[in-house]
């Protein structure tokens, strides 16, 4: 009787490193390995994002989900009813534009200034503790190249909002990232009305 010997280097059962488990079990391992590797890499760029951009929204859009979180949420943290009063009603003001602080009647509740006074802020007497919303003014062109730095709001006590108004053309995109030093518990929205 003739015994037939299996050709080596065909035989699927061979346990050599070219043919053996262990090649493909190696290439399952360095694979997933490569997977989680990139997970990764797009999470930490994505949370990266996330801190320089700020999710901004626009007036009608900000006070709906305003409305809908007051609804969904037991404790009411969210006040849409004030920011409508404060957008729409006469309040008393401060308004810092050209480097002249004018105060309009008594514990103003509202700031309007503008992108190019937004820096001196600092350096001025304004009476900060009762001022619950900052509107900036964008009205020139020039304006769009001028970074937003919303930290030299961060001794108004009582600041809830900041509203960008644009009055020139512009998109909700470049006004984004505009913004620098944003504060989580500060809203921040925008419009643009070409008409104001």
């Amino acid at each position: 009787m003739k015994t037939n010997i299996p050709n080596r280097i065909i035989n699927p059962q061979n346990d050599s490193l070219f043919f053996g488990k262990f090649p493909i079990l190696l290439m399952k391992k360095l694979s997933l390995l490569i997977v989680l590797a990139c997970f990764c890499t797009i999470a930490s760029a994505q949370n990266f994002r996330d801190a320089q951009d700020v999710q901004l929204m626009e007036v009608k859009a900000y006070l709906d989900y305003l409305k809908t979180s007051e609804v969904s949420s037991r404790n009411s943290i969210f006040n849409s009813n004030r920011l409508e009063q404060l957008l729409l009603e006469v309040q008393p003001a401060i308004y810092y534009l050209t480097g002249e602080v004018i105060r309009h009647g008594e514990n103003p509740t509202a700031l309007y200034t503008n992108s190019s006074s937004l820096n001196a802020i600092d350096n001025t007497s304004i009476e900060s503790a009762t001022i619950e919303m900052v509107t900036i003014n964008l009205s020139q062109n020039t304006d769009l190249g001028r970074p937003l730095d919303l930290s030299v709001f961060s001794n108004f006590p009582n600041l809830k909002y900041i509203y960008i108004l644009s009055n020139i053309e512009t998109t909700g995109a470049v006004i984004s990232s505009l913004i620098r030093n944003s504060n989580s518990e500060i809203g921040v929205f925008y419009k643009i009305d070409k008409g104001a």
